[in-house]
């Protein structure tokens, strides 16, 4: 079926079923950026690809919201449909709600599957739906209706993350979570989001391709803590380390009788995790008190301790060699004529990978993008459908990996051959930008949104800025993007131990792309009579390219800054790498001689 046959088959059952309009978001129940196949039905219904967007479908017309990462692809993935386009991330574009409450009678019905929504989600949906009197119907899935081919959901066998890698067990961490709790007047917490279960369990599977969570539902009480999944692909030994810390093990749908027979008990709910559809099951117990706090656990999993920072650090070292070998290979491809396209590169990018030791998977869709394609944040090529090389132009490589000893990040845009001024204009502007933040000093108290300039000034000089955050915090084998750092938040303090990318970039439709990303780590620079002042440590180890820069632009204080950062990026690879690995290396990472 074509995405419009698909819409006339919605709207179908929605006549059937007196439903006004249906609202189909990206997500799971468990509120994941990235999820199982089993949840892609706004892309299923849509052709839209991208990790975050929202579609509305109403008996006249329907529309895709998303963000400024995906303007551009969105609009090429719809424009064979009826589908219109709202740019989410513009100031006078409404909200999904919004526009249905304008649009909708009074009385209507909006239908949705409440498990992909969280409660805030859905209360602050209720109350734009108000004034009209627009009632929500959660039970609705009509594409599962239509969708013969839905995949089943993934459960892969669990396995546990051992305390040389986590640096923690089980219950220690519980026990930091109960003293919180405990500070918010609970006797309880319910878990949602998988990453957060993962982490204070110390689990992980392969449930989610590039996302090593456990699909499962917790709680933490007082005595005890439980945990709802799918038992059967637990190995034996794997329980028996998490029934030692206390932890029960239950059937992943038990969680909604569970919860029916708790007595007496005051338990934490974040609203941003749980979703409605749980939340509706636990308000039908009458003997349970619900305490709205934010989840504890996303600051204690954000602040990585001293175990986990030094197996950070093997994880971008093993990766950087993986990227040393690619480029090496990649060149010599080129400087042979031989044909490569942006999907090879994903290919040989997870094969040099898969070569480095504990690697697991990667750590998302690699994004390698050639010239134009790179203007789209997300672009990710598909093995039928990729550019090919020449030795001209930009590449830009995003990609990472999940390794036992965590997760990596890094965005590099390479120069394959003749570039012009402008490119070079443009690469320059945004390495500035990285160096910029880079090397900020800050004082405790400082949140992401007060640094953000740093990153952006150069840019907004000469009117250009870019439709995204300037970074995001990382998990610890788990998913690449982590709250609660980031340069956007205003309530969000940057602490000791964060790790955070720094990805500043310029973007132009049908032009070029360009984006350049580290990862940092806060650390402790001094403590005065004024008060305590951090740093970013970069662990990043991969050169920038100084064959792409205009050095007229550049200061005294950023040629030091690159000349230092490619003495230790080579000093510490260059005895990791094969000898043409190493030739590259050398070239890339070459002085840059200057008037300074």
């Amino acid at each position: 079926m074509t995405t419009n046959e698909k819409i006339s088959r919605i709207r179908e059952l929605m006549v059937k079923n007196n439903i006004k309009g249906l609202i189909i978001p990206s997500g799971d129940p468990h509120m994941s950026e990235y999820f199982s196949s089993h949840w892609k039905t706004r892309e299923f219904i849509s052709g839209f690809t991208g990790s975050v967007g929202t579609l509305v479908i109403t008996l006249e017309e329907s529309g895709l919201w998303v963000d400024g990462r995906y303007y551009t692809q969105g609009a090429k993935e719809i424009e064979n449909s009826e589908i219109k386009l709202f740019k989410g991330s513009e100031p006078d574009c409404p909200k999904v709600s919004e526009y249905l409450a304008d649009i909708l009678n009074e009385g209507d019905v909006v239908g949705c599957n409440g498990k992909l929504f969280s409660l805030e989600t859905m209360e602050n949906i209720k109350n734009d739906f108000k004034e009209k009197n627009i009632k929500i119907n959660g039970d609705i899935d009509f594409p599962n209706e239509i969708w013969k081919t839905r995949p089943q959901l993934n459960y892969e066998e669990i396995f546990y993350l051992e305390e040389k890698y986590s640096g923690k067990t089980p219950f220690e961490k519980i026990e930091i979570l109960r003293d919180r709790i405990d500070n918010f007047g609970g006797e309880g917490i319910i878990l949602g989001r998988l990453d957060n279960i993962s982490w204070i369990f110390n689990i992980r599977a392969k449930d989610i391709l590039n996302n090593p969570v456990v699909t499962s539902y917790g709680i933490i009480l007082k005595n005890k803590s439980l945990l709802f999944t799918d038992k059967k692909r637990l190995p034996r030994e794997v329980e028996e380390i998490l029934n030692k810390n206390q932890i029960e093990v239950f059937e992943y749908e038990e969680i909604f009788n569970y919860i029916l027979k708790l007595k007496n008990l005051k338990l934490i709910l974040d609203k941003k995790e749980i979703n409605y559809y749980l939340y509706e099951k636990m308000i039908e117990n009458k003997n349970i008190e619900l305490i709205l706090k934010e989840n504890p656990i996303p600051l204690m999993k954000g602040c990585k301790n001293k175990v986990e920072i030094e197996n950070i650090e093997k994880a971008y070292l093993k990766d950087a060699c993986a990227q040393v070998e690619f480029y090496a290979w990649l060149e010599s491809k080129l400087n042979k004529n031989e044909k490569v396209t942006e999907y090879d590169c994903v290919e040989k990018l997870k094969y040099y990978r898969s070569l480095q030791e504990n690697y697991i998977e990667e750590s998302f869709n690699p994004i390698v993008a050639y010239g134009k394609n790179a203007a789209m944040m997300h672009y990710s090529p598909k093995k039928n459908n990729s550019s090919l090389l020449n030795k001209k132009a930009l590449l830009l490589n995003d990609s990472g990996g999940q390794y036992l000893e965590g997760t990596t990040d890094t965005t590099r845009t390479y120069s394959l051959g003749e570039v012009t001024l402008e490119e070079k204009h443009d690469f320059t502007l945004v390495l500035k930008s990285v160096i910029n933040l880079s090397t900020a000093i800050f004082k405790d108290g400082c949140t992401g949104s007060d640094l953000d300039i740093l990153a952006r000034q150069y840019l907004w000089a000469e009117g250009l800025d870019y439709r995204c955050g300037t970074g995001h915090g990382i998990g610890f084998l788990l998913n690449v993007h982590e709250t609660p750092p980031n340069f956007r938040d205003r309530d969000v303090k940057f602490q000791e131990g964060m790790c955070v990318t720094i990805e500043p970039g310029i973007y132009k439709e049908n032009y070029h792309g360009i984006r350049l990303e580290n990862t940092v780590v806060v650390t402790v620079d001094k403590i005065t009579e004024y008060g305590k002042f951090f740093k970013f440590k970069d662990i990043t180890l991969l050169p920038m390219d100084v064959d792409v820069l205009e050095l007229e632009i550049m200061n005294e204080k950023e040629i030091k800054w690159l000349n230092d950062y490619h003495k230790k990026v080579y000093r510490t690879l260059k005895d990791l790498v094969s000898e043409s690995g190493r030739e590259w290396l050398k070239i890339k990472t070459k002085k840059i001689l200057t008037k300074y």
